[in-house]
């Protein structure tokens, strides 16, 4: 979250904030998967060190400007959820490519 707030105050575009969020977290919480002691929790935590990347705030009110009749709007925000949520998966394949962490997959 540290990383996202610094990337947000620099006026990060969100794509790639999300994309260097995601692999910041991967990459720290599957490192850490590397010492015996956390190796039981594998897939809980590389799971875990993303969920702070889900926009289910821009989808929600994407479906609710759908509902009111506004559709060109709920539209736009659900395209901007789903590239952030493209943006998060990038960021992790990437650090799972580069550190080799099979964890997860």
């Amino acid at each position: 979250m540290y990383i996202r707030q610094v990337l947000t105050s620099r006026q990060m575009n969100p794509l790639i904030n999300f994309c260097i969020t995601a692999f910041v977290a991967t990459s720290v919480s599957g490192l850490l998967l590397k010492l015996p002691f956390f190796a039981p929790t594998a897939s809980i935590s590389m799971a875990a060190s993303v969920l702070l990347l889900v926009p289910g705030f821009p989808l929600i009110n994407a479906v609710a400007d759908m509902f009111k009749g506004h559709v060109n709007t709920g539209l736009a925000r659900w395209m901007m959820a789903s590239l952030l949520t493209l943006a998060t998966c990038i960021g992790v394949v990437i650090a799972m490519a580069i550190w080799g962490l099979r964890e997860w997959a």
